[in-house]
Parts: C-alpha cells; structure tokens; sequence
C-alpha cells in the first residue's frame, strides 16, 4: 500500500514543481505568440517581423521568406485614427469603425531569400494622430521564379 505524503515533504514537492510548471506556461504562451507571424509567412513572401513607433517615426524588420530575391521592396504603412466627432455632444457616441487617416511609403534595400531589413519612416504631420498602422509590404520577384506574379 502506498501512502500519500503530508505535512513538509508534501510541501517540497510542490515548490519544487511549481517554477516547472511556470516555465511550460511562458514556453506555452511564447509559442502561441509565434504562430501569427508563421501563418502570415504561409500567405506572403515578405513579413513585418516587428515594429514600434517612436514619437513622430515608425521603425521596423521586414524579412523576406519566400526562396526567391525581393527587388524593389516598398512597404505602405496605411495609418488609421478614430473619425472626428460631429453632432451634438449629448447624445453618447456608439462604438466607430477606425478611418483611414491616409497613407506613407517607404523603400527597402532588395533582399536575398532568409534576409532581413531595417526601416524607418517619418510620420507625416497630418498621420500623427493614429491609433493604428497596417503594413503592406510588396515587392517585384524575378521573372521565372516559383510561381510568383511580377508584382505581389
């Protein structure tokens, strides 16, 4: 018959298997963190590996996934702010869709299959009240490679 451990020894063992169990579930979260940029890569050949916003610049990673060379990479950063209010003010405003506040380009250097680049952009005066960016980065493949239109 085995017997069921109380008192202290009971109480080791659950400190000892409690960073354990912490280190799963920070492994667990960083894993599922990863898988939206894995499954843009699925659809796309260029992908914003990450960004931040520097007060009046935008700075970030594209990296080219596919197997072919990227040339003449352009990256639109589309910027999205909340519609101004018109009406009266007394009457609560129900939730509004975002609206495009408009819209900057930036160029990057061309890159070789697996390479990363480096970009910034200097926020237009008129865009600087966003609340959100979305990346379109597009580039021309080679004639002849895997598939890929002339323009993505």
């Amino acid at each position: 018959m085995s017997r069921q451990q109380t008192g202290t020894s009971a109480s080791h063992l659950c400190e000892a298997m409690r960073p354990t169990s912490r280190q799963a579930g920070i492994a667990i979260s960083l894993a599922l963190s990863l898988l939206p940029c894995v499954a843009s890569a699925a659809n796309k050949d260029l992908v914003i590996l990450h960004w931040e916003r520097w007060i009046d610049t935008l700075k970030g990673t594209v990296k080219n996934v596919s197997a072919d060379r990227a040339n003449d990479i352009v990256i639109v950063v589309r910027f999205y702010g909340d519609p101004g209010t018109s009406g009266p003010a007394r009457h609560p405003r129900k939730a509004a869709r975002r609206q495009e506040l408009g819209q900057q380009t930036v160029k990057v250097m061309a890159l070789d299959s697996g390479q990363e680049a480096r970009f910034e952009l200097d926020i237009a005066e008129k865009h600087r009240k966003t609340t959100f960016y979305k990346f379109e980065p597009h580039a021309i493949w080679p004639k002849g490679s895997g598939g890929h239109p002339r323009r993505n």
